[in-house]
């Protein structure tokens, strides 16, 4: 996925994706607001100082289209689990609910697009949620909301509010998570030198949280 067959809604030329590929990796590692356009546009190997005017109109608009690039290969893999996972009656555990929406991530990206978008999305996660490209996308993610509804299904103990933070802490944890693979595939002795098992114990602990009973006495 790293290497751009990206399939955006509408084709976009390289220079635009490697300004999305750019922005995504700088506004991670630096900020999204310790990144300037100029130094994206330099940094892409762009002539036109005004490129990311010119191809998405404002710095909010690099920042939606970054966060829309990978969402519908992300949602076309996802569906295809769902469809997998589903068992005779249409039902699907949770804890295949969450490789359905995580796995993709893990299995189709190499590790430095996998590095650039869970950092990027970590910035996005310290967002207002109104203010999250999230709730502007207007890329179909037909999958994303079935895993989201079977999400509330499952979960439906708990409160509205109590589920949202979980997920939202379920999604650090991911994000995380993959940023701490990475680090262990560069130490010795390596815990673990095979993926499976680290991401089962992943998968497992963020079940786990998912499942807490809630309670609100202090």
């Amino acid at each position: 996925m790293s290497n751009v067959s990206l399939k955006m809604p509408t084709p976009l030329p390289k220079g635009a994706i490697q300004l999305l590929l750019t922005a995504e990796r700088l506004f991670g590692e630096q900020g999204l607001d310790g990144v300037s356009l100029r130094q994206i546009v330099t940094a892409s190997g762009q002539a036109n100082s005004s490129a990311v005017q010119h191809h998405f109109g404002s710095k909010e608009g690099l920042i939606q289209a970054v966060y829309d690039m990978r969402l519908p290969e992300l949602d076309q893999r996802r569906m295809q689990l769902l469809l997998q996972f589903k068992d005779t009656n249409g039902d699907i555990p949770l804890a295949q609910l969450l490789r359905a929406m995580f796995w993709p991530v893990v299995n189709d990206m190499d590790e430095a697009a996998q590095k650039s978008f869970a950092l990027f999305n970590a910035q996005l996660m310290l967002m207002d949620i109104d203010r999250h490209p999230y709730s502007h996308t207007k890329v179909p993610q037909p999958a994303y909301l079935e895993i989201d509804k079977r999400f509330k299904q499952i979960l439906n103990y708990l409160p509205v509010g109590v589920l949202q933070l979980r997920l939202r802490l379920a999604t650090d944890m991911f994000f995380g998570a993959l940023n701490e693979r990475g680090r262990l595939n560069s130490t010795e002795p390596n815990l673990y030198p095979s993926q499976v098992p680290y991401w089962n114990e992943v998968f497992l602990a963020i079940e786990a949280l998912l499942r807490l009973p809630y309670t609100d006495n202090i």
